[in-house]
């Protein structure tokens, strides 16, 4: 389960998931997402992905919400920051992300760390 929503007070897109993210579920929201950065053209926009409280992400889901970050880098946005469900998550993310990191293009934040 998840929500998708446009904060016009921070240009930003908000994604939150929760429960268990399956393949299914990553398939409809990268389109939702795709469709959403589509109607941003023109627009500086951040996006943020939290899926700090998921209790399970399926392999397939996890590439596809990777391929939805790329997409909203190439779509448009300023920025993409991913919420993760602990600290060691984040690192790796932002080991493996470091060139992007050190542009300011991604962040990788622990739930803990975003409070």
């Amino acid at each position: 389960m998840y929500l998708l929503t446009w904060n016009p007070d921070e240009s930003r897109i908000e994604a939150s998931f929760g429960g268990c993210i399956t393949k299914g579920e990553a398939v409809v929201f990268d389109e939702e997402l795709t469709d959403m950065v589509k109607s941003m053209q023109g627009q500086i926009f951040s996006v943020v992905v939290d899926y700090a409280t998921a209790s399970r992400i399926e392999d397939r889901a996890k590439e596809l919400l990777n391929e939805c970050r790329e997409r909203c880098i190439f779509g448009g946005a300023h920025k993409v920051t991913f919420v993760t469900r602990d600290e060691r998550e984040a690192q790796d993310y932002t080991n493996n992300r470091l060139q992007a990191v050190l542009e300011g293009r991604e962040e990788y934040v622990a739930y803990g760390m975003a409070a």
